[in-house]
């Protein structure tokens, strides 16, 4: 059976876009510049507080929690894992 790329690749992102990911908000661009300083402490055991401040001072005037919460689709596996053990959008 043969597939063309564009009906997988379009399969694919539909997959992938569970929640919101307006990738031209200010939101939704810092917690996607954000990632490798979420890694960071992630990777150090995911305390609440560090995380989120991997989004303090970046752009807009939405809470780190908010940015978090208002771009779910743009955030892989892992973190999504991490937001909804530590009940951030809830």
């Amino acid at each position: 059976m043969h597939i063309s790329l564009y009906l997988f690749s379009l399969l694919f992102c539909s997959v992938l876009a569970d929640g919101p990911c307006d990738v031209m908000s200010d939101s939704c661009r810092s917690v996607i510049n954000a990632s490798a300083c979420f890694n960071e402490f992630l990777a150090g055991g995911g305390n609440k507080d560090p995380v989120l401040n991997c989004l303090v001072g970046t752009d807009g005037s939405d809470t780190p929690e908010q940015k978090m919460c208002a771009c779910t689709g743009c955030l892989g596996p892992a973190m999504l894992n991490w937001i909804s053990k530590v009940k951030i959008c809830t």
